[in-house]
C-alpha cells in the first residue's frame, strides 16, 4: 500500500533534472524545432495550461527537439510540433502537427484513454 502511495507522491514531486512523472508512467514528448510557427501557436494557445489540466497530469509533458536521443527509436517525425504519447519508451498514439485548440484536446483525449486516461465529470 505504501508504495503505491510513495509512486503517487514521486509523481506530484517529480524526479530531479526538472522532468515530471505521473502514477501512470504515460508522458506527452512533443518535438519541436527552432523557429516552428505552430510550435509558439501550441505555446500561446495551449502550452501554460497543460499541465494544469486533467490530461497534464496523467501525460505529463516533455519538450524536445527534432533529432533529440529521446526519440530515435520511434518513426520519424517529419512536421512540428509532432506530439507523442508514450509509456515505457512504447509510443501509444501520436498527433502531427498542431490543429488548433479547439481540435488539440479532442485528438488527445482518445490516444490517452487507450492508456487508461477516463477525465473526471
Amino acid at each position: 500500500m505504501w508504495f503505491a502511495l510513495l509512486a503517487v507522491l514521486i509523481g506530484a514531486l517529480g524526479t530531479g533534472g526538472g522532468e515530471v512523472r505521473s502514477a501512470s508512467g504515460v508522458r506527452l514528448i512533443m518535438v519541436e524545432e527552432v523557429g516552428c510557427r505552430f510550435c509558439r501557436k501550441w505555446d500561446a494557445e495551449i502550452g501554460s495550461g497543460y499541465k494544469k489540466s486533467e490530461e497534464g497530469r496523467f501525460a505529463p509533458l516533455k519538450r524536445v527537439m527534432r533529432g533529440a536521443p529521446e526519440i530515435k527509436g520511434f518513426a520519424p517525425v517529419v512536421f512540428t510540433p509532432t506530439f507523442l504519447v508514450v509509456r515505457s519508451n512504447e509510443e501509444l498514439g501520436r498527433i502531427t502537427g498542431y490543429p488548433g485548440a479547439d481540435y488539440f484536446y479532442e485528438e488527445l483525449r482518445p490516444i490517452l484513454a487507450g492508456a487508461g486516461f477516463f477525465p473526471g465529470p
